[in-house]
């Protein structure tokens, strides 16, 4: 209860400053204020040289606590999936991933599948194993090289991702919370931008070590022009 108190504490004087300010007694204008002061208009509650001698503030550094935030809603959305999949025959998020990637695109080689997901080659391979064993896909010889495999849905494993996409429709809709639309939409463009961020990295500098990625997409990308 003294928690909340204290909490009310502070409303109160939000509501003070809103007041002085010449803010109306409008809800939404109040919302929008307060996540001004309290979010995007104090920087001095975010820390931006990172100092590993402030560990126990780790959450004031506004690209830590992103980078936090992310991997827990991730956690978040393995936790529903796991329920969501465990009646159907998909039973883990890459496994799903395959199937409707190979819905999608038809046949494609093995490697072509299992880098399209982001996999080392021998954790999608126990992924398509499974699939391939349990008859929602199949392989057969790539016509332009013999050595190399294509795998394909079957017709049970499209009958079994129909299933499972009823469920994961109820996760994507859980998993996006209490976001509005115009939330919602924002969030997608963020995404996206990182998302081909990260894409260019996959595709261009996979193989380079964490050092010259952090030199070449973050030290040198914000790097100040010389004029």
């Amino acid at each position: 209860m003294s928690e909340n108190i204290e909490l009310i504490r502070q409303l109160l004087g939000y509501v003070q400053d809103f007041e002085n300010e010449g803010g109306k007694a409008d809800i939404k204008e109040f919302a929008l204020f307060l996540r001004d002061k309290t979010i995007l208009e104090n920087p001095a509650n975010l820390e931006y040289d990172f100092n590993l001698e402030n560990y126990q503030n780790y959450k004031s550094y506004p690209e830590v606590e992103f980078s936090t935030l992310l991997t827990g809603l991730f956690r978040f959305a393995k936790f529903y999936i796991k329920k969501a999949l465990s009646g159907t025959s998909v039973k883990t998020l890459d496994e799903f991933g395959f199937l409707a990637t190979l819905l999608r695109n038809g046949s494609l080689l093995k490697n072509e599948l299992i880098n399209s997901h982001l996999l080392e080659i021998s954790s999608g391979s126990e992924v398509l194993k499974r699939l391939i064993n349990s008859g929602l896909v199949s392989e057969s010889p790539d016509e332009n090289d013999k050595r190399a495999k294509r795998v394909c849905i079957t017709p049970l494993g499209i009958t079994e991702l129909m299933e499972s996409f009823k469920v994961m429709h109820k996760v994507s809709e859980i998993v996006i919370g209490n976001l509005d639309k115009s939330e919602l939409l924002n969030a997608l463009t963020i995404f996206n931008k990182l998302h081909y961020f990260h894409q260019n990295i996959q595709d261009c500098d996979k193989n380079a070590s964490l050092e010259d990625l952090h030199e070449k997409y973050v030290v040198y990308s914000y790097r100040p022009s010389a004029n």
